[in-house]
């Protein structure tokens, strides 16, 4: 009789040390895959900036509106100028940060964009139109100029073949809002009383000279454009 229980006794204890046993090990697996599981995320979009690097694109609206767009990037700085070629503008300065832009204009329209190891891929704003874009890097004499005479500047986007599209602006004459008022103004307000107001036109052709610099005029002027890099901003 002593000898049948003491075996009973230990075949329970068996059976208690093996479902302890695998309660441990269940318990482990577990927790791995939680801590797999937590550690895990999806990887950033953007990339960083060259150093130095200028981009261009030619976009067009749901509604047909084209538009051309140039951004030059030096270290963290920004400078992009986007124009129709004959009646339309905005300059943006600002700042990238971790590959990424998100700037506004003197003039409310607004421009964002990422880097993505090779272009810029973004959303651009003009007087409320909305286009897509994916800008290309360019090198040599491809990317943004600019020139101004007696008030009136000029501004061209330079593409790789030697093509521009640049508009022209010249100061208004005229009662100014003071900058409390433009604050109060809506943006569709804003865009008819000052935004829209801006006297512009297509600006002259650039004639490309034998040095590698480009020339132009300015109300009949002769003007020497120069390049705009990220650091360029408006006085």
């Amino acid at each position: 009789m002593k000898k049948h229980l003491r075996t009973l006794l230990v075949g329970i204890s068996a059976l208690i040390a093996l479902g302890t046993l695998s309660a441990c090990s269940g318990g482990k697996t577990t927790e791995a895959t939680n801590t797999s599981e937590a550690v895990t995320t999806p990887p950033a979009s953007a990339k960083p900036f060259p150093q130095s690097a200028r981009y261009m694109a030619d976009m067009k609206a749901a509604d047909g509106k084209t538009m051309t767009i140039g951004i030059s990037v030096d270290g963290s700085s920004v400078a992009a100028y986007a124009c129709n070629g004959t009646d339309d503008e905005a300059w943006f300065f600002g700042n990238q940060t971790d590959g990424k832009v998100d700037i506004k204009s003197r003039f409310r329209d607004t421009l964002q964009g990422e880097f993505n190891g090779t272009d810029v891929a973004g959303d651009l704003t003009m007087n409320g139109v909305a286009y897509k874009f994916t800008a290309a890097p360019v090198s040599g004499a491809a990317g943004m100029y600019t020139a101004d005479f007696e008030g009136a500047r000029a501004s061209w986007v330079v593409r790789p073949d030697g093509s521009a599209t640049g508009v022209q602006f010249s100061p208004a004459t005229g009662q100014k809002l003071e900058q409390s008022d433009l604050q109060k103004l809506a943006d569709d307000q804003f865009r008819a009383q000052v935004r829209n107001t801006r006297k512009l036109q297509q600006a002259q052709q650039l004639t490309k000279l034998q040095n590698g610099s480009f020339s132009s005029t300015i109300n009949g002027h002769q003007v020497t454009p120069t390049l705009v890099t990220g650091t360029f901003r408006l006085s």
